[in-house]
């Protein structure tokens, strides 16, 4: 069972770093000027549980915390990146052909910085260190 901590309503585009791949299932598309949609998919959209590893007990969340607010976005500075991060390495095994992990990894560092992150760099290390656990998994 999943542990979903956020969940998007609106479709949520960014341009990546990711170019010249086609890519479209029900939740994310990739396009070749490097467009990438995460789609909202009429208000049943995308849920993720956040930077991973995450455990639910009872009520509670336990695993890699959340950063504080983006006051720009009105969420954590953290929502972007592994939102974008969750949806590549959930379809990882889909997609493993047109995008690398050292790509997706990327994106996530890139997203973060962007936002504000200041551990930026420590979750970055985290995700290229233990990644390969989940890439193609799913």
């Amino acid at each position: 069972m999943g542990v979903y901590v956020y969940c998007i309503k609106e479709n949520y585009t960014l341009g990546t770093s990711i170019k010249g791949r086609v890519y479209e299932n029900d939740w994310f598309k990739l396009e070749p000027d490097g467009s990438m949609t995460v789609k909202g998919t009429h208000g049943n959209g995308y849920s993720w549980d956040g930077c991973s590893p995450k455990w639910k007990l009872n009520d509670m969340f336990f695993g890699t915390p959340e950063a504080v607010l983006n006051y720009a976005t009105r969420k954590s500075k953290t929502y972007y990146a592994s939102l974008v991060h969750d949806v590549l390495y959930q379809f990882s095994r889909d997609i493993r052909y047109l995008v690398m992990r050292k790509q997706a990894d990327r994106e996530f560092y890139t997203i973060l910085k962007r936002d504000g992150f200041k551990m930026a760099l420590l979750y970055y290390w985290g995700v290229r260190s233990f990644g390969w656990i989940w890439w193609g998994r799913r």
